[in-house]
């Protein structure tokens, strides 16, 4: 109780003295402009990150009395370090994300989050093309309106390297548990780490567990931990981390996992080194440039394998789903830029650009992709995520309490170094018991 009390104390005071402060005037204007700041995930020299870059270049040329101030963080450490300051401080960026969707009632019972919904019906060329159910994930039980524009989508599967699996004696990915466990045997006899896991950035880390989650038990069974309707002492959810220990006593994932980074993993997926990894298509342009990696023709992707006594779930998948939101507490003209800018980062043109230069999918459907500029591998996740019959992102994205997400993830990193799966368990069932 203590810590929720703590994180509506933070989102009235973030309420108050976003009312009150944080511009120069009541439309954002510093030195004579209109200051547009930004806090987001694109950072860093990815193309993705740069065709982002050159869309606000393109809107401030557009607009002369436009200062963008991006303050984007590559990090997920670093970016929820920055967003809980500007909470903190009533300095709530114009267009900014929040990871998860379990506590999006506070924000917007406090005016924190624009209600996209009349932008998007204002506006039908641009606002009805995106995909149902990227939109219907951000809209909140018990709110009318929609609380974030998606701005990237995609299935988070297996990359795998066909050419180890082959040398291995594994002919074809194996579609279900046994038959996974079974080829990491195989695998490893050739001295290749089955799969590659950089346990140190810990959220490679939670994307195994997660996987294993929704194979296991479905994507709905996450919501219901969120509720409380399940406990992460329960058998089923225990079974769930039990098999993350099954695989790290099969060294599936070498003996240096947990201290090795997840730019590390990638590394060594790309020189050959590991046979598969987790990941989602924002490391697709790595995979397939041939100037990153000589096995760019040999890279294919595949879904988690299902456990073979619960075929009901084999398509129960996690997608990333990113979006931007919009400070709900803006006016006049600053409102009117920002929802400007954040239609041209969002529309079917920069869709297409993102598409093919970047291989970065925004959920729309009116996106003409030539497809002689994309890879196969980008256009099988499309077609691999078009299947899924459920989809989750983190299975802490619907848990009320925010300390979740690190928790979740230190105790599952526990059991790579020799934790046992029910002491992770009761770990992270103490973290919302203590909490009440």
């Amino acid at each position: 109780m203590k810590k929720k009390m703590l994180v509506v104390l933070m989102v009235v005071l973030a309420t108050i003295l976003t009312a009150c402060g944080g511009s120069n005037d009541a439309n954002g204007n510093e030195d004579g402009k209109v200051k547009i700041r930004m806090l987001t995930r694109m950072a860093g020299t990815s193309t993705q990150a740069q065709i982002y870059k050159d869309i606000i270049k393109e809107f401030e040329a557009k607009h002369s009395d436009v200062v963008v101030v991006d303050e984007s963080q590559g990090d997920e450490s670093a970016f929820n370090n920055k967003l809980k300051t500007d909470l903190a401080s009533g300095t709530l960026p114009n267009i900014f994300r929040v990871q998860g969707v379990a506590n999006l009632n506070e924000y917007i019972e406090s005016g924190l989050l624009m209600d996209m919904d009349p932008i998007l019906k204002e506006d039908p060329e641009w606002g009805e093309h995106f995909t149902e159910g990227a939109l219907k994930y951000y809209q909140v039980p018990g709110h009318e309106g929609t609380y974030g524009i998606p701005m990237e989508s995609g299935l988070i599967g297996v990359y795998y390297n066909d050419e180890l699996l082959k040398k291995a004696g594994v002919s074809e990915f194996p579609e279900t548990w046994s038959e996974l466990t079974a080829a990491i045997k195989k695998i490893n006899k050739i001295d290749v780490t089955p799969i590659a896991l950089g346990a140190k950035a810990t959220y490679m880390a939670g994307h195994l567990h997660n996987q294993i989650f929704y194979k296991w038990m479905g994507t709905e069974a996450a919501k219901k931990l969120g509720t409380r309707e399940l406990k992460w002492t329960d058998p089923d959810v225990v079974k769930t981390l039990e098999y993350v220990d099954e695989l790290n006593k099969l060294d599936a994932f070498g003996q240096s996992a947990a201290g090795i980074s997840d730019e590390i993993a990638v590394a060594d997926f790309l020189e050959g080194k590991a046979a598969m990894i987790i990941t989602g298509p924002w490391n697709i342009g790595k995979f397939t440039n041939t100037s990153e990696t000589e096995y760019a023709d040999s890279i294919k992707l595949a879904k988690f394998p299902y456990f073979d006594e619960k075929p009901e779930f084999k398509d129960e998948d996690m997608q990333i789903i990113s979006p931007y939101m919009v400070n709900g507490k803006l006016e006049g003209k600053e409102k009117e830029y920002t929802i400007e800018l954040l239609k041209m980062l969002t529309s079917a043109d920069a869709a297409k650009r993102f598409a093919e230069e970047a291989q970065f999918l925004i959920p729309r459907s009116d996106i003409d992709i030539d497809e002689s500029k994309v890879s196969d591998l980008f256009l099988h996740n499309i077609e691999l995520g078009s299947t899924s019959t459920g989809i989750a992102v983190d299975v802490f994205d619907f848990d009320p309490l925010p300390s979740m997400q690190d928790r979740t993830r230190n105790s599952i990193v526990s059991i790579l170094i020799g934790g046992k799966a029910k002491d992770a368990a009761k770990e992270i069932q103490s973290e919302i018991d203590k909490s009440k």
